[in-house]
Formats: C-alpha cells, structure tokens, sequence
C-alpha cells in the first residue's frame, strides 16, 4: 500500500494512528541523485501519538535498497539503507527549545506536512560515506595493502619499512 505524501502529522498523532506502506524511487528525487540506482521502493512504518508532556511524535523505521558505487573497485554495489527516527512535530521555530532529548524537531509550519520528505531526509541520514563489497566480493582487493609483522610490531607494507627497519 502506498503512503500519502501530503499528511496532517497534528491529527494522526491525536488519534494515535500508525502508517504502513511504501513510497516509489521516483518520488525520492534527492535519494536517486545521491546514487546510481534505487531497487524498489522504500518501505516504512510511522506511529503518531502523544508522549507523556503531550507533544505530538513520530517514530518509526524506514527501509530501502540503494545501488552506489564500490569506492575500491567502481563496480555497482547494492547497499540495504535503514533509518529508525523519532521526531516531536513543532509549528514554529520558536519552539525548537522544547523538543525533548529523544526526538528531532519536525518543523510543520502549515496544517499539512510532506511525509516523503521527512522519510527522504531520513534515509539519506543513514548513507555512509563510502561503500564497498563485503571481504571476499570485491575485485579491487587486490589493491589492499598487505599486513606483515617486524619483531613485535604489525607494519603495513611499504616501501618505508627499509628506512623504519635501518632508524632501529
């Protein structure tokens, strides 16, 4: 089932309401230009409610399949992305004060907030910096540096070791 883009975050967290569902690759514009390639469509579960101070939350899990670029050997690697968040909704920037510890602020000026974008923001949060095949897949390991041991010490194989060997 598909998620709504457009939802009233106040109303949903008053009525204690839970959100299941699925967003298309082509409504994560921001997500698609950050990698090569989206393989399906992003699956999240959100639960509205009030906390003990009644503010109104959200929290919940986002989850996708990216495909991006191995930083060892430039061949496609695909990456599976999940975000839990939880967020307190405010309506003015006056108020980010009161966001309690455990939340992020959710800043919904109108009735209405866009939901694809704050999952979008979610998941984009949880995309390392680079990425690689697990040990053994990859075709650049060849590249690794190898590991030998001097006495006691493990050294990185290089060409200064002749010098750190002559300084002992």
């Amino acid at each position: 089932m598909a998620l709504p883009t457009q939802i009233d975050p106040r109303k949903l967290a008053l009525q204690g309401n839970l959100l299941e569902g699925e967003i298309k690759a082509v409504d994560l514009p921001r997500l698609e230009s950050s990698v090569s390639a989206i393989c399906g469509p992003l699956k999240a579960s959100i639960q509205f409610e009030l906390d003990e101070s009644r503010a109104k939350v959200a929290h919940g899990t986002a989850m996708v399949t990216v495909e991006t670029v191995c930083q060892r050997c430039l061949d496609p690697v695909k990456v599976d992305l999940r975000a839990e968040f939880a967020v307190q909704v405010i309506w003015s920037e006056d108020h980010i004060n009161r966001v309690a510890a455990n939340y992020e602020p959710w800043l919904v000026v109108d009735k209405m907030a866009n939901l694809n974008e704050l999952l979008e923001d979610e998941i984009l949060l949880a995309l390392p910096l680079v990425n690689y095949h697990p040990v053994g897949e990859c075709t650049g390991e060849t590249f690794l540096e190898e590991v030998e041991a001097i006495g006691d010490e493990v050294v990185l194989d290089n060409p200064f070791n002749v010098l750190l060997q002559l300084k002992k």
